[in-house]
C-alpha cells in the first residue's frame, strides 16, 4: 500500500511543532471547544489526528483518570513527543490512520478531530470509521480555531503534501454526516472559528 506522504512530513515537524506560534486566545478558545463536545457519561474518548497533544491537558481537566484516552495520528514522531509531554498518564497511543482506524465497532464515547480533518484524504472514509467506532449516542466533534476559506487558504500558501488539503465548509460537513446517520447536528463557522458536532443515531 502507498505511503501517505503526510506522514513523513509530519514526523519532520514533531520535534518543533510546538514551537509554531499559536492563535490569539488558543488555549481559552480550545477549552470551548471541548466543553462543548460534552456528552455526559464519557468513559472512554479517542482524539483523532492528537500530534503532539494539544487537547490532552483538557481532555484530562474534564474527564479525569478515570476516563480512558485514546490519541491517535498516522506520524510516529508527532506521538513520541506526545507521550514524552504527558508521561505517566493513562493515555493510550495508536499510531495508524483515521480513514483505517484499528478499533472494534462502538468502543468510544466520544471523538474528537481538532485541526486534523483536513490532512485526510477521504473524508467520507474518515467520518465514517469515526463513527463506526462510537457507541450509539457518541458524540463527534470536528474544529478549527480558523474558518475553512481561511485555513485553505494558508494551506495553500505552504509547500509540501498539505498544499491541498483542505476542510469543506462547517455547513457542507454536517451535510456529509447527515448522509452518513449522524443527528442532532450542530454546525458553524467564521473567519477565526469552525464547529461541528454530532451524534451516532
Amino acid at each position: 500500500m502507498k505511503t501517505d506522504p503526510r506522514r513523513p512530513y509530519f514526523n519532520s515537524l514533531a520535534i518543533e511543532w510546538d514551537c509554531i506560534p499559536a492563535a490569539p486566545n488558543s488555549t481559552d478558545r480550545i477549552s470551548t471547544f471541548l466543553k462543548r463536545s460534552h456528552r455526559a457519561g464519557v468513559r472512554r474518548v479517542l482524539d483523532v489526528g492528537c500530534g503532539t497533544g494539544i487537547l490532552v491537558p483538557e481532555l484530562l481537566n474534564l474527564y479525569g483518570s478515570a476516563t480512558c484516552l485514546v490519541e491517535l495520528d498516522l506520524a510516529e514522531d508527532m506521538l513520541r513527543v506526545n507521550s514524552t509531554k504527558f508521561p505517566g498518564t493513562s493515555i493510550g497511543r495508536v499510531c495508524a490512520d483515521a480513514q483505517a482506524m484499528p478499533f472494534s465497532d462502538a468502543c468510544f464515547d466520544l471523538a474528537v478531530c481538532f485541526s486534523a480533518l483536513p490532512h485526510m484524504p477521504e473524508k467520507s472514509s474518515a467520518l465514517r470509521q469515526i463513527l463506526r467506532v462510537l457507541h450509539p449516542g457518541g458524540v463527534i466533534c470536528v474544529g478549527h480555531l480558523m474558518g475553512s476559506r481561511e485555513l485553505n487558504a494558508f494551506h495553500g500558501s505552504l509547500e509540501g503534501p498539505v498544499k491541498v488539503d483542505f476542510l469543506p465548509p462547517a455547513a457542507v460537513l454536517a451535510q456529509m454526516l447527515k448522509d452518513l446517520g449522524a443527528v442532532a447536528i450542530e454546525a458553524e463557522e467564521n473567519s477565526d472559528w469552525y464547529f461541528v458536532r454530532a451524534e451516532k443515531s
